[in-house]
This record gives structure tokens, C-alpha cells and sequence, in this order.
């Protein structure tokens, strides 16, 4: 998948992907990083979240949608290799092609007003 080159939004852009699933702009920056690194402590540090604060998203993911979307290569308690199952790719994959046509619109909005 390509990595995306956009500007964090300094608004809350959260879409549910399943009932009860939701996922935003940083997790999904995460799933990123996992996907380019395959390695937590990698991702955590280039999407700029704390580690423990990462795996903790990422446990929370597994849990809250219908498949898990990374799985921990090893011990999951200890192991930093990480990587995503394929309903992580497609979630992710499925998040940015919602996400870029509600950024732009704020965007655009956000230039009407300026």
C-alpha cells in the first residue's frame, strides 16, 4: 500500500469501518507504519505515538472489529515484530479512500472561510 504524504488534520476524522468499529486518522497512520516496518516500536516512533500507547491501539483494534487487524509475530506480550492480517489491509486500505474525500472538503470549506 502507499504510504500516505498528508498533513495530520488538526480535527478529529473518525469513520466506522464495522458497527461499533471506528477508526482514526493516527490508528490508521499506525497500520501504516506496521504495514511499511513490521516492527511496533518502529511504527510507534514514525507515527509519533508511545510505544506502549501503540500496542495498546492495536489490541484495542483487534478487539473491537470482527477479525483482528494485526497479529504479533512471536510471543504477543513481548514481541515488537508485528504485522497486518489481511482485514487490516483492507480496513486501512478502505479508511483512506473514505478519509481523502472528507479531508478535502474540509479543506475546501476551510478556504471559503479565509
Amino acid at each position: 500500500m502507499k504510504r500516505m504524504c498528508m498533513a495530520p488534520p488538526d480535527c478529529c476524522v473518525i469513520i466506522e469501518m464495522e458497527q461499533g468499529a471506528l477508526l482514526g486518522y493516527r490508528k490508521a497512520v499506525l497500520l501504516n507504519e506496521i504495514e511499511a516496518l513490521g516492527s511496533l516500536a518502529k511504527a510507534a516512533k514514525v507515527a509519533q505515538i508511545d510505544h506502549r500507547h501503540a500496542r495498546d491501539l492495536v489490541e484495542e483494534m483487534n478487539r473491537s472489529f470482527s477479525q483482528p487487524l494485526v497479529v504479533f509475530l512471536g510471543n504477543p506480550a513481548r514481541s515488537d515484530r508485528v504485522e497486518l492480517t489481511p482485514k487490516g489491509e483492507s480496513t486501512v486500505k478502505a479508511y483512506w479512500q473514505q478519509f481523502e474525500p472528507v479531508w478535502l472538503s474540509i479543506i475546501e470549506e476551510r478556504s471559503r472561510h479565509y
